[in-house]
C-alpha cells in the first residue's frame, strides 16, 4: 500500500511538471519567431477576440472596417487606379495624402502632404517619394497649378490622375489620412522621439524647436512636420515629414506597441479613406516589417522656386525629365538618394536645383 501511494504521488508530480514544460516550450517558440510573425499573431489574435465573440465577430468586424474605410471609393476613383499584377509578391504603388480638414473652407480640406509609397516584397525594398505641395504641374481639366490644388478641385480621383500624369506612374492604391488621426495615433503610441541637430523656428506659426533630443506628443509632431515658414521652407518641411515617418516605423512598429492593436485600428479606420481592404494592409505591413528600416528609401522630387502671376504666387517648378527618371529608378529598384534623406540634418547642403522655397 505504501509503495502504491508513493508511486501515485510520483506520477502526479510528473503531471504537474508538464504544464511548466509546455509553457517553457511556448516561450522558446515565441522567442524564435521573427518580429513580423509576432506582430501578425497579435494582430489576428486581437481582432479574433474583439468582444469575445470568436471567428464570427472577426469576419463581421473585418467587413465593417472595410466598409468604413472604403465608403468613399467611387467607380470613377477605381477607374483611375492601375490593377496590381497577379503574380505573387508583385510590387505595388500607393498614393498617400495627408489632409488637413481643420478650419477647412470646403468639405475636402487641403492636401498638405503628397507621397508615393512603392513596395517591392520580392526585393524587400520600399521607396517613399515626396512631392512638394507647391509643385507646378498640369492638372487635367484645370491647366497649370500647384499640385495640391488637384485635391481641392476633384478629390482623390483628380489627385491620382494628376500624379500619374506628372510622373508617368501607375498608381495601384491610395490612402487619404486626416491630420487629426495622425495626432491621435501618435498620442496612442505614447509619442515619438526625434533628434534635431539644428534649431527650427517658424515665426508665422510661432513654433520653435531647439536642437537636441525631443519626445513629441501628437500635436508637437504635427507642428514639427507642418512648419514651413522656416529657413528651408517646404523642402525642409518634407524632410521632417519623412524623418517622423521613418522614426515611427523604427520605434513603434513592433510587438510591444502593437499589442493594443484594437485601439490603433479604430483611430486609423476613423481617419482614413482608402481603396485598400484590411487584409491587404496587413499583407503590406508584414512585408514592410520584413524589410528593415535601412531598406525604406526616402527622396524628394527635384524642384526649384519661382514666382509667377506677376510675382504674386510662389511655386516649385519641377525638373520634369529628372522627376520621371527618378520614378523609373524607383520602379527598377535603383538608388534615388541624390535628393534623399542625407539632407535631413544637414539641410544647408540642399542642391541648388531644388532651391529653398520660403513662404513669403
Amino acid at each position: 500500500m505504501v509503495k502504491s501511494i508513493k508511486k501515485t504521488g510520483s506520477v502526479n508530480n510528473e503531471n504537474r511538471e508538464v504544464p511548466g514544460k509546455l509553457k517553457a516550450e511556448k516561450k522558446k517558440i515565441w522567442a524564435g519567431l521573427r518580429t513580423y510573425q509576432k506582430v501578425l499573431i497579435i494582430l489576428f489574435s486581437s481582432l479574433l477576440f474583439i468582444g469575445g465573440c470568436g471567428a464570427g465577430y472577426f469576419f463581421y468586424y473585418i467587413n465593417s472596417v472595410n466598409k468604413t474605410m472604403n465608403q468613399n471609393v467611387t467607380a470613377e476613383i477605381k477607374s483611375t487606379l492601375s490593377p496590381v499584377e497577379t503574380k505573387p509578391q508583385a510590387p505595388s504603388t500607393i498614393l498617400l495624402l495627408g489632409i488637413d480638414t481643420r478650419d477647412a473652407e470646403n468639405d475636402k480640406g487641403r492636401a498638405d502632404t503628397i507621397m508615393l509609397l512603392h513596395i517591392n516584397p520580392l526585393e524587400k525594398i520600399a521607396y517613399l517619394l515626396s512631392i512638394p505641395r507647391d509643385t507646378l504641374v498640369d492638372i487635367p481639366g484645370h491647366g497649370k497649378d500647384k499640385i495640391n490644388a488637384a485635391y481641392a478641385y476633384g478629390g482623390e480621383e483628380l489627385m491620382i490622375k494628376t500624379v500619374s500624369s506628372f510622373l508617368d506612374a501607375q498608381i495601384n492604391h491610395y490612402a487619404t489620412i486626416d491630420f487629426e488621426g495622425f495626432v491621435k495615433l501618435i498620442d496612442a503610441l505614447g509619442g515619438v522621439d526625434i533628434n534635431i541637430e539644428r534649431p527650427i523656428e517658424d515665426p508665422k506659426s510661432g513654433a520653435y524647436f531647439s536642437a537636441g533630443n525631443h519626445h513629441f506628443t501628437g500635436e508637437q509632431a504635427l507642428s514639427f512636420t507642418r512648419s514651413r515658414a522656416t529657413e528651408f521652407g517646404d523642402i525642409g518641411r518634407i524632410q521632417r515629414q519623412q524623418l517622423v515617418f521613418k522614426e515611427l516605423i523604427k520605434q513603434k512598429l513592433n510587438v510591444r506597441y502593437l499589442s493594443d492593436i484594437n485601439n490603433y485600428f479604430n483611430i486609423i479606420v476613423e481617419n482614413t479613406r482608402t481603396d485598400l481592404d484590411i487584409m491587404t494592409i496587413l499583407s503590406y505591413s508584414r512585408a514592410a516589417l520584413s524589410f528593415g528600416i535601412e531598406n525604406i528609401n526616402s527622396a524628394i522630387i527635384p524642384t526649384h522656386p519661382e514666382w509667377i502671376e506677376n510675382g504674386t504666387k510662389s511655386v516649385q517648378v519641377p525638373d520634369q525629365e529628372e522627376a520621371k527618371a527618378m520614378w523609373q529608378r524607383v520602379i527598377f529598384g535603383q538608388p534615388v538618394s541624390k535628393y534623399g534623406l542625407e539632407y535631413i540634418n544637414g539641410v544647408e547642403n540642399i542642391p541648388d536645383s531644388m532651391g529653398q522655397n520660403k513662404t513669403p
